[in-house]
């Protein structure tokens, strides 16, 4: 067996995995970066909510059987299956620097208080913080330096603003310098993080933003910075829209809530905030890779980039996620070997890939040394859920799954192979 290879796994919260290979995106170092991975142009995540589908990716389990499948107050086990912890068992050094969502954030409390969890979850080493709509009540370092800096109530007030009722829509500047924007912080300091790595052993890294997730407050020195091109229109909603969202579904919850939708010149504006924002994180991951070429280790790294979810973005005049809509459902995952990878795609477009079975399988992989090859070989059902609505993807459509989330109720998941025990 070949040696384990250190990981660098980058994932982003809300990136819609259609939103990279697009010439009218200005997007150099992750298009650049794309053009040796292995990626898969249709991935989907196990849901198109956070908490979900980030306790899927850590457990391997479908979120119905990790206890958790709304954006619930969920708090993972401590004995939760981990491919974190399946690393760190086999000689890993393991650290994680930005956000998890793997314990409540709906209410006051301080997420260093965590630090025992996610030590028993497989991290040698912690520094998380919330997404951007928490951290007006999450305490964790980054909101330490906003009390310091004097920015935190600005903060939490321009953000009861924006939501003011029930909106989603409002596009304006970050009120917080550049250095402390939560994106920028976390490039800045997963920099520092990636170059303290050890250098004797293999290692893995988790650098997760918290963006680009609404609200939509790209700052104002990136404004016009995302785009190369006049960005195309979402897609329409059709006439008959209420027809394909039966009452009670999510769907049908997103078109009450923008019955009339909302209007086109909004959604430009959001559209070209969101490029703006991935850009940002675009020349963050090339701060990140630049920090890389820097190590003595470089050439034994493999480097990953995921997203949990997607993001609307004006589809059927709607926003956010939580339905399964393409473009929620759509997530990023490229994988770069050490060496490249001289088959830059899976098989073709069409091949839908379940973004959990993609993360532990590239788990596997470098673990055991390999190239990526294996990362072509068949995949296993890819299915979404939410609450008790379920799809399956095949090919290039959308399969509803009948019956209740009870009566589906799996007893396992199988991940390279292997069933994981349903938590209970």
């Amino acid at each position: 067996m070949a040696d384990p290879q250190c990981w660098l796994l980058v994932s982003f919260d809300q990136w819609r995995g259609d939103w990279l290979h697009q010439p009218w995106l200005n997007l150099p170092c992750l298009q650049r970066f794309a053009r040796s991975a292995w990626q898969a142009p249709r991935c989907h995540p196990a849901s198109p909510m956070c908490v979900p589908s980030r306790a899927s990716l850590l457990t391997g389990l479908r979120p119905r059987d990790a206890g958790v499948d709304h954006l619930d107050d969920f708090r993972m086990p401590a004995n939760a299956p981990s491919f974190v912890r399946d690393l760190r068992d086999t000689g890993y050094a393991t650290h994680l620097i930005g956000k998890t969502h793997w314990t409540p954030h709906g209410r006051p409390r301080d997420l260093r208080d965590d630090l025992p969890l996610m030590h028993a979850l497989g991290f040698d080493r912690v520094r998380e913080i919330a997404g951007p709509r928490a951290l007006s009540r999450v305490r964790c370092e980054l909101t330490d330096l906003w009390e310091r800096a004097g920015v935190m109530q600005a903060y939490r007030d321009d953000l009861e603003d924006r939501y003011r009722g029930n909106r989603a829509e409002v596009v304006r500047p970050t009120v917080l310098p550049d250095e402390l924007y939560p994106d920028i912080w976390v490039g800045t300091e997963a920099r520092k993080e990636l170059a303290a790595m050890p250098a004797d052993r293999p290692w893995f890294l988790w650098v997760s933003f918290p963006g680009p997730h609404e609200p939509f407050d790209t700052p104002a020195s990136w404004r016009g910075r995302g785009s190369c091109g006049k960005i195309p229109p979402p897609q329409p909603r059709p006439a008959d829209a209420f027809d394909h969202a039966p009452p009670g579904s999510h769907l049908r919850r997103k078109l009450d809530r923008w019955p009339d939708g909302i209007d086109a010149d909004v959604i430009d504006v959001i559209r070209r905030d969101y490029a703006d924002h991935l850009a940002l994180l675009d020349a963050q991951f090339e701060g990140l890779l630049e920090t890389l070429l820097q190590r003595s280790d470089r050439g034994r790294v493999a480097v990953s980039v995921i997203s949990d979810h997607g993001e609307l973005l004006g589809d059927w005049s709607l926003l956010l996620k939580s339905c399964f809509l393409d473009g929620a459902v759509r997530s990023l995952c490229l994988h770069r070997p050490p060496d490249g990878c001289p088959t830059p795609r899976s098989a073709d477009e069409s091949t839908p890939v379940p973004l959990t079975e993609a993360v532990w399988r590239i788990a596997g992989n470098v673990r055991d040394g390999g190239d990526a090859d294996r990362l072509n070989d068949p995949w296993g059902p890819c299915e979404c859920e939410l609450g008790n609505e379920r799809v399956r993807f095949e090919g290039g459509n959308a399969v509803a799954i009948p019956g209740s989330r009870d009566g589906a109720r799996a007893l396992g998941s199988r991940i390279n192979g292997r069933i994981k025990r349903r938590l209970t």
